[in-house]
C-alpha cells in the first residue's frame, strides 16, 4: 500500500474533487477467490475496474478509499489478465489509469502502491513526456503503456493485497 514521501508529495502537487462511482467490474468465481465482491483476483492480489473516468489523482484517491492503490503491473501475464478485464466488462480495450508515475522526479516511474518498478511495457517512442506526460495509462496502440496527463479523466484500476 501508498505510504511513501513520494505518493504523499505527488497527490499534493495535483487537486481534483473526489467521487467514487458504480463498480462494473465482476468476476463469476469471486466467492472462491478470496476476493471481495465486485474484484476479481490474479496471483495474490485482488483488482477491480471502473469505468467512470477521473484525474490520476482522484483514481488513486479511490483506490485508496476502497483499500488498495492504482494498480501496479509486474509481469507480461498480469498485463494481459488487466487488458482482458477491461475489455471483459467494456467490450474494448480503453485507456485506463495505472498506478505509474513520474511525478516525483522526470524520468524516474514509481508505483503509486510503493512496490517495485519492475516491468514496462511501453509502446513504441514512450515514455515521450510530450506535453509534460507524467501518469501511465494502459492500452495504448494495443497492449502497450503510455505517458499521459494527469489530468485527463480516464478509467482506472484498482489492486489490492488478499
Amino acid at each position: 500500500m501508498a505510504s511513501g514521501c513520494q505518493l504523499v508529495f505527488f497527490l499534493c502537487l495535483t487537486s481534483g474533487l473526489f467521487f467514487v462511482g458504480t463498480v462494473l467490474a465482476q468476476d463469476t468465481n469471486e466467492q472462491d477467490s478470496g476476493c471481495e465482491p465486485g474484484w476479481t483476483r490474479f496471483g495474490s492480489r485482488c483488482f477491480i475496474f471502473y469505468n467512470m473516468p477521473k484525474q490520476w489523482v482522484d483514481a488513486e484517491h479511490a483506490c485508496i478509499k476502497v483499500g488498495g492503490n492504482l494498480a501496479s503491473i509486474h509481469s507480461p501475464e498480469e498485463n494481459v489478465f488487466l487488458a482482458q478485464l477491461i475489455e471483459r466488462v467494456t467490450g474494448h480495450r480503453l485507456h485506463t489509469w495505472i498506478g505509474g508515475h513520474d511525478a516525483v522526479r522526470e524520468g524516474t516511474w514509481l508505483w503509486s502502491d510503493g512496490t517495485e518498478f519492475d516491468y514496462v511495457r511501453w509502446s513504441l517512442g514512450e515514455p515521450n513526456n510530450y506535453g509534460i506526460e507524467h501518469c501511465i495509462e494502459m492500452n495504448w496502440g494495443g497492449n502497450y503503456w503510455n505517458d499521459q496527463k494527469c489530468h485527463h479523466g480516464k478509467p482506472f484500476v484498482c489492486a489490492k493485497d488478499l
